[in-house]
């Protein structure tokens, strides 16, 4: 795929265009009901039964093919991959929480994992509900994946946040540009036009300002201590939605905790997903390779 192609691509996912994703994701999900509410999610690889099924959280404004439209078919050539799209709860009265998210990921393991263990992989918000979880039910995680993830909402984040909020209250159309500014690295943003980013933004309704406001509240100090699985944190280089200080705090607070980093902005998942892919592949196969505390070296772009 050259660079052109690669942009269009990465324009035509965060916008939500369905017809960008990769042939190898399903394209008829299944379904599962938590309270009520439709919760869809992909399945594929289920012949790969060498390793725990990997499963996918998507982040804000996320969906399966949203944000793994490239990790999710590379994955299943080796791994059962289960990726779950979030849905707005039917009997929302007040916040998004963790809990509701939570609730929506159990629920697909029960169907499509049932009694099994798994590699849980959060990226952005997700990287914060698959902290939640494994710190909560240690039973059904064997290995953790956090991408581009944090513990505590702090200042910086507080800030970009306000700032995209002020900008959607206004219906400005200039949030695509501030989201595109934040979610993409500069050396990506370097190689680009202006012209070919233009129509990179996340799609806007209610789940995402909900989530959007999730993210102001994000506090798991007294939870990440008591993560037991064996995790790897991955961090961007170029992050300005969630500088890698972040992950670099997980990687202290997690007991068994890797750390390597991706030379990429929040949007890795679109920049390097070749580099991800690798990483995840490898330490889901292999999680005991690098011992706890283990700093894995990076491929250099």
């Amino acid at each position: 795929m050259g660079a052109q192609e690669t942009s269009s691509y990465v324009a035509q996912i965060v916008s939500g265009d369905q017809a960008a994703v990769p042939a190898a994701v399903p394209v008829t999900p299944k379904t599962v009901d938590v309270n009520g509410t439709r919760v869809t999610y992909h399945v594929q690889g289920e012949r790969n039964l060498d390793h725990d099924p990997v499963v996918l959280i998507h982040g804000t404004s996320g969906t399966t093919q949203g944000h793994f439209g490239f990790l999710f078919p590379m994955l299943a050539v080796r791994h059962k991959v289960i990726s779950p799209d979030f849905a707005l709860p039917v009997d929302l009265a007040g916040n998004l929480t963790l809990e509701h998210m939570e609730e929506q990921v159990l629920a697909v393991l029960a169907d499509a994992a049932p009694g099994q263990k798994v590699t849980l992989v959060g990226y952005s918000l997700g990287a914060a509900i698959a902290a939640f979880i494994a710190a909560r039910h240690p039973e059904r995680i064997s290995n953790l994946v956090l991408l581009a993830g944090w513990i505590k909402t702090d200042t910086q984040q507080f800030l970009f946040n306000h700032v995209w909020r002020t900008l959607r209250d206004l219906d400005d159309p200039a949030i695509n540009e501030f989201t595109i500014f934040g979610a993409f690295g500069a050396p990506f943003l370097a190689t680009k036009t202006l012209a070919e980013m233009a129509r990179g933004a996340m799609p806007l309704d209610r789940l995402v300002d909900l989530q959007m406001d999730l993210n102001l509240r994000v506090d798991l100090t007294d939870l990440v201590p008591a993560i037991k699985a064996r995790t790897l944190v991955i961090a961007c280089t170029y992050d300005q939605m969630v500088p890698r200080h972040h992950s670099k705090a997980l990687f202290g607070a997690i007991e068994d905790a890797r750390y390597s980093e991706v030379a990429a902005g929040h949007a890795v998942v679109f920049e390097r997903p070749a580099e991800v892919f690798r990483l995840i592949d490898n330490f889901a196969a292999r999680p005991d390779a690098y011992p706890a505390g283990s700093i894995i070296p990076a491929v250099k772009p």
